[in-house]
């Protein structure tokens, strides 16, 4: 009895939340593809160096440790940042050829991806140079 009372309870939460979740766009897509946001993820965390900054810890007064050979945790978040930024300026770049309803956004989107490329690619260089 008061196992079919929590339940009964419990799925009309869950019918309450699917409800909602269904009304914005971003929360059910990202329900739905919760794995592929996992992945995302690990992609991003593996290419920016976690498994070096863990395999070989270093002192985190340094924000970049001047070494080659060891990294920081907070440089692995920075090169992680970075690789977002190029990462969000190459899909704006590749919306800007792509946008045929709206002609004026064309340059908007062209524009606002080099920039945050070109941003990418001084944050690489700066770390690299701090090296």
């Amino acid at each position: 009895m008061i196992r079919s009372w929590v339940e009964s309870h419990l799925g009309g939460a869950w019918q309450r939340l699917d409800k909602a979740a269904d009304k914005s766009g971003l929360f059910s897509e990202l329900k739905d593809r919760w794995m592929v946001v996992l992945y995302i993820i690990g992609i991003v965390l593996m290419t920016a160096g976690i498994v070096n900054a863990a395999i070989q810890p270093v002192n985190f007064g340094y924000v970049i440790f001047p070494s080659s050979g060891a990294q920081s945790a907070t440089e692995t978040g920075v090169d992680a940042l970075a690789l977002l930024i190029g990462a969000a300026g190459i899909y704006l770049s590749y919306l800007s050829g792509r946008q045929t309803t709206k002609p004026r956004m064309v340059n908007f989107f062209l524009a606002i991806g080099l920039i945050l490329i070109a941003i990418a690619v001084y944050i690489g260089i700066y770390v690299l140079g701090s090296k």
